[in-house]
């Protein structure tokens, strides 16, 4: 690699490398959703080598944005706060409605679940105990995501001392993904379970990264986790969510699986990792010119 060729690999090729992605696996995802998937189970109508294929690609696809976050150089020098955005601060407040929204809505099935009786044992089987904890830990998130939008305010480093809740986003994706294992399901030809795995997976990551660069933890060298692990993530939730936020306007519920709804806080932080981005290339572009 030349010497200068980490400096090369810019975050804006990685937005538009990022942009041709999603076009193509949202436009392949909106024919599986309409055409191809039977909405009350999940499962592919028929067999196909092409679903296999797809899977293939949207795996190659996420490898691709971390590798080439990897060998980025300003991927490297990313920050998620310390400076002024009022974008930022509207996409945190955002993120406290869509965290606060989802603990509610999980509590709730928690109580359905409960008033539809059955033993301990019975319950447990149903994912009630994860779905506890995810409505309990999307509940805690709310107040971390606030103390962002503080931070992108004032331009100052607050949001830096939440070291303990910077974890709950991550507890929150976490107990999401046990929820999916624990339901009574079978895993195989599934659609909706399986990104939507690789998709938690990849959130889990980037709010890891996302703790240790802002709390200022182990986070040398690894700011390009950022992008790495945040673009993959909301590569896949914005594939997924776009159908279904499609279909629930045009009332196309029937092709919609009601295990897997449409998530506010998918959408949210989909819109999330892309602003980082883009602010951080909108810092790099006018950093010359400040400091002139």
């Amino acid at each position: 690699m030349k010497k200068n060729g980490k400096e090369n690999l810019t975050i804006e090729k990685a937005l538009i490398a990022f942009a041709l992605m999603f076009v193509v696996l949202t436009a392949i995802r909106f024919v599986q959703v309409a055409a191809g998937i039977d909405a009350a189970t999940g499962f592919f109508k028929a067999g196909s080598p092409l679903h296999g294929l797809f899977y293939a690609l949207v795996i190659v696809c996420g490898a691709f944005l971390a590798l080439y976050s990897y060998f980025s150089k300003p991927a490297g020098e990313l920050q998620t706060i310390g400076y002024r955005s009022v974008p930022m601060m509207i996409m945190a407040a955002l993120l406290v409605v869509a965290f606060a929204l989802d603990g509610w809505t999980s509590l709730q099935a928690v109580r359905e679940l409960r008033v539809a009786g059955g033993d301990f044992r019975t319950r447990m089987s149903s994912g009630e105990l994860p779905l506890l904890l995810r409505g309990v830990f999307a509940l805690l998130s709310a107040p971390y995501f606030a103390a962002l939008g503080y931070s992108y305010r004032t331009g100052s480093m607050h949001a830096a001392k939440w070291r303990i809740p910077a974890l709950f986003p991550i507890c929150w994706a976490a107990f999401r993904m046990v929820h999916h294992f624990v339901r009574k399901i079978s895993f195989t030809k599934v659609s909706d379970l399986f990104f939507e795995l690789l998709m938690l997976g990849a959130m889990m990551l980037f709010f890891m990264a996302f703790a240790s660069v802002t709390s200022g933890i182990y986070s040398d060298g690894t700011n390009w986790r950022l992008c790495g692990f945040g673009l993959p993530a909301a590569l896949i939730a914005g594939m997924l969510s776009l159908p279904r936020m499609v279909f629930t306007l045009v009332d196309k519920n029937a092709y919609i699986n009601p295990n897997h709804p449409l998530q506010p806080a998918d959408c949210l932080i989909f819109c999330f990792v892309l602003l980082l981005c883009v602010t951080a290339l909108r810092r790099k572009q006018t950093a010359p010119a400040d400091a002139a």
